[in-house]
């Protein structure tokens, strides 16, 4: 019952909301009225995540805002991944324009060193176009010399080298992450 509302607030609450309604099916019994209900919202959800693209591909945090929020891209767009696979339309040239914006932002990332490098959202953004069949190999082999690589972004990025039939990277870059 708390899954199964209309999507609102940020880019981040809106995908939170409605990425998990895609299982609900596969998890429960749903009843028809439920399941009608967790339809419209899934639609719902793409329609109002469709609005917080901007021109370059990229998501803002909150509609109407300029700039793109690399987490909120990577997150919302795993969303219209998963939903696409499960049948729903996304919005026309969302998808092409996002993977646009990935695989720019993949390119353009530099790590940084100290507490906050980034490494995670950069591993996201690679998981996510390999997701897509867009992954970017040369990102991922750069984001993986790095030396202060995190143990989040470690599992991230051996998880974008299974997805490409990448078995030995993908083993490696885990056989170096804790659990």
């Amino acid at each position: 019952a708390y899954l199964i509302q209309y999507p609102h607030g940020c880019v981040e609450q809106t995908t939170s909301s409605v990425f998990p309604q895609l299982f609900l099916n596969d998890l429960f019994d749903l009843s028809t009225n439920k399941s009608q209900q967790v339809e419209q919202n899934i639609k719902d959800g793409i329609e109002r995540l469709g609005h917080f693209q901007r021109p370059n591909g990229g998501m803002s945090y909150w509609i109407g805002e300029a700039n793109p929020n690399d987490w909120g891209t990577s997150y919302a767009g795993h969303f219209m991944l998963e939903a696409e696979k499960k049948g729903y339309v996304l919005p026309f040239s969302f998808k092409s324009n996002w993977v646009r914006y990935q695989k720019e932002a993949a390119r353009n990332w530099r790590a940084q060193s100290g507490r906050y490098s980034g490494d995670l959202n950069q591993a996201y953004r690679l998981y996510t176009l390999a997701l897509s069949g867009n992954a970017d190999l040369g990102a991922m082999n750069r984001l993986r010399e790095y030396d202060e690589l995190s143990n989040p972004a470690k599992w991230r990025l051996a998880a974008a080298y299974a997805l490409i039939g990448q078995k030995q990277a993908s083993e490696a870059l885990a056989n170096t992450a804790t659990i």
